[in-house]
């Protein structure tokens, strides 16, 4: 008995030595707040190692009609976080229009990892 036990913890602990460490990185982050003041939503990311691209779009309503922006960037190899503000309005030139009455903001991220899956979140904001 005391042989077939050594011999079990021996196995272990060589299967231990050869067996390939696997390390899973966490999922990549995504938060939004809504900032009154300013009309914007801050958009923020992070974990972006591993990440080849972000896509995202914002939904909303303002004065009852269905609003959005959309956007994407690619982090690259140095970049772990990214953050921007989004205008809930309009915007011409230099002139912007601020939509008003905003309600049911949702922030939906597309993530596509380097392995080749994405992530996909959906944020309620507001």
């Amino acid at each position: 008995m005391k042989r077939v036990l050594s011999l079990l913890i021996l196995m272990s602990f060589l299967f231990l030595q050869v067996a390939p460490a696997y390390v899973f990185a966490a999922s990549p982050s995504a938060s939004a707040k809504y900032i009154k003041n300013k009309n914007v939503v801050r958009a923020s990311f992070g974990n972006l190692k591993g990440v080849k691209n972000v896509s995202y779009t914002l939904y909303y309503q303002g004065n009852g009609i269905g609003q959005g922006v959309e956007g994407s960037f690619k982090p690259g190899k140095k970049k772990i976080s990214w953050s921007k503000d989004l205008f809930l309005g309009t915007c011409s030139g230099k002139v912007c229009i601020r939509h008003r009455n905003i309600k049911n903001i949702k922030l939906e991220v597309i993530s596509k990892l380097t392995n080749g899956k994405s992530v996909k979140k959906l944020i309620k904001v507001k």
